[in-house]
């Protein structure tokens, strides 16, 4: 450390608080019980290319939304492809938008006091285009050679990429005052765990520990080896989040950061390095939105009591709620009663998805809901 820390309070919140991690003050509260969020994860598809058309089916939607009691908005600003739906010059836009999409969004969400979280699908770049698309090197690479349609966490230039999108739209729309991450972690597919073998993770890992991981004998976790190469994969995805944090705080504004997770938090931190217990112990995310997607309520309840458990005072948890996915087909009966689980668990509110399957009797049952606690 270079500078001189002027006072025994500096110096004290320096040792209690990591780089990344602000004071409390700057963080979010656990909220009430009366005020539960209530949220929706939306598509751009939703809304369409056209501008005028876009415009008023917003207005409609938001409208709809605000009766049903929904205060918050999580918008896909970046998808699995890589295109993005934002003012860029760093990334692609999707050709078929030639208008400023989330600038659009972002006006009609706020004229209606909702919340907008800009959400970024972190890693994939399955359409291979613009500067991931020049860089076929980033790619995660599986033990046989065999490529995934996403980019390596552990390569310290592609976290800066993925970065320098979120970063780009924080500039661009001053207004933005949250970052919603989803894909935050390795790929699941074709198999789990699908780490990175290419030779430049692994150089980095043998720097650290001596070992290269594709030369370990016995690749399971009786080796302890083995072991800490799970490990280092999930710090590199953590790394990526306390990197963002660190350079959302040179904006001179809050910038507070939520992720969509898998269910379990003990499986995802070793089968796709998805360590999000130790990021709400940590306080290193403001809000987690662990994806519940089933119509099975014995096991809906379990997840949803084990994911508020990880809750902190300055961590979220929000659980996510499949309305028509591929995992499951909800009905306005089985939203309400999982919604109903979330508040008995001590949630801090629900997140549905998505807004193309919310549809107008889900719509009206919210409503309902919401009349009946007025």
């Amino acid at each position: 450390m270079t500078r001189i820390l002027r006072s025994a309070g500096a110096i004290l919140a320096l040792l209690v608080f990591p780089p990344w991690i602000s004071p409390p003050s700057a963080f979010p509260a656990a909220a009430p019980e009366n005020d539960f969020i209530r949220g929706v994860w939306l598509h751009p598809g939703q809304f369409g290319p056209d501008e005028t058309a876009a415009a008023t089916a917003m207005g409609a939607v938001f409208e709809a939304y605000v009766r049903a009691g929904i205060d918050s908005v999580f918008i896909m600003v970046k998808s699995p492809s890589g295109h993005v739906y934002f003012r860029s010059s760093a990334g692609v836009p999707d050709p078929a938008y030639a208008y400023d999409f989330f600038g659009l969004f972002l006006r009609e969400a706020r004229r209606r006091n909702l919340t907008v979280h800009p959400w970024f699908c972190v890693f994939p770049e399955s359409a291979g285009i613009g500067e991931a698309g020049r860089r076929p090197e980033w790619l995660v690479q599986g033990l046989n050679g065999e490529t995934a349609g996403s980019v390596n966490p552990a390569i310290p230039e592609a976290r800066a990429y993925e970065r320098g999108l979120m970063l780009e739209l924080l500039r661009n729309y001053p207004e933005a005052d949250w970052i919603h991450l989803d894909y935050i972690r390795y790929p699941c597919e074709p198999t789990e765990p699908f780490y990175g073998f290419d030779k430049r993770s692994r150089d980095l890992f043998k720097a650290e520990t001596g070992a290269d991981p594709l030369e370990l004998k016995a690749k399971d976790t009786g080796n302890m080896m083995w072991a800490e190469w799970l490990r280092w994969n999930s710090r590199r995805v953590t790394l990526f989040i306390q990197e963002l944090r660190r350079e959302t705080q040179t904006l001179g504004r809050t910038v507070r950061i939520s992720a969509a997770v898998f269910p379990d938090a003990a499986a995802s931190k070793v089968l796709i390095g998805q360590d999000w217990a130790e990021w709400a112990r940590s306080g290193l995310v403001d809000m987690l939105c662990p994806m519940l997607y089933t119509n099975e309520v014995e096991l809906f309840e379990t997840y949803a009591r084990e994911a508020v458990a990880l809750r902190t005072d300055r961590c979220r948890v929000c659980l996510g709620i499949g309305i028509g996915t591929s995992h499951n087909r909800n009905t306005p009966e089985g939203m309400a009663g999982q919604i109903e689980i979330g508040r008995k668990a001590g949630a801090d509110g629900v997140v549905f998805f998505s807004g193309n399957s919310l549809g107008e009797p889900f719509l009206k049952r919210l409503e309902a809901d919401r009349a009946g606690r007025e």
